[in-house]
């Protein structure tokens, strides 16, 4: 079996004023640019859209991504979260779980995530550890079991102390207004 990447891209960008995932980043979509990143390490990478759903498949148009939509996205990260698992199913080893608002994330990140050791890892940035991570049993089953409102995050600062922590700096800057995606062309 091998491991997937799961995209979560439901969101409806109310800070950033506009769908972020449409917005430009290197001449493409953002959600494109992060699937085709993603698709670079992996065959099998699943992208989980709710808002603006149809606009969003269109920007992945012509990619091998699987496209899986959320129907209440609304009711938090946990149910975006939920939804692509549960495409996902039992077919495989772990997950990786990204955020289409990392535009710095590339395929470099990915590949050191997947290839370190440990059934929790995830990305080490800022003090802190996030987004990107991966899943593995047994984390993978308690990811499944997460409240709607809840994100992966949470699963993450409970078991702390399990985490193998890959240094990303890259991961620190998520994208939640234009502003912050215009500073980067900075």
């Amino acid at each position: 079996m091998t491991e997937t990447i799961l995209v979560l891209a439901a969101g409806a960008s109310t800070r950033f004023g506009s769908m972020k995932q449409l917005a430009l980043w290197q001449g493409r979509p953002l959600i494109r640019f992060v699937v085709e990143e993603a698709l670079a390490v992996r065959g099998d990478v699943v992208v989980v859209v709710g808002a603006k759903t149809e606009d969003v498949k269109q920007a992945l148009d012509g990619l091998t991504c699987r496209i899986v939509e959320a129907a209440n996205w609304t009711a938090g990260p946990g149910a975006s979260l939920k939804a692509g698992l549960e495409a996902i199913a039992q077919e495989t080893s772990g997950v990786l779980v990204t955020l289409v608002d990392l535009p710095r994330v590339t395929r470099a990140t990915f590949t050191r995530l997947l290839d370190a050791p440990g059934a929790l890892v995830a990305a080490s940035f800022s003090d802190t550890v996030g987004a990107p991570a991966v899943f593995r049993p047994p984390f993978l089953a308690q990811l499944r079991e997460l409240d709607d409102a809840t994100g992966a995050k949470a699963l993450l600062q409970r078991h702390l102390t399990s985490v193998t922590r890959v240094p990303c700096p890259e991961a620190a800057l998520d994208v939640d207004t234009r502003e912050a995606l215009a500073a980067l062309d900075d």
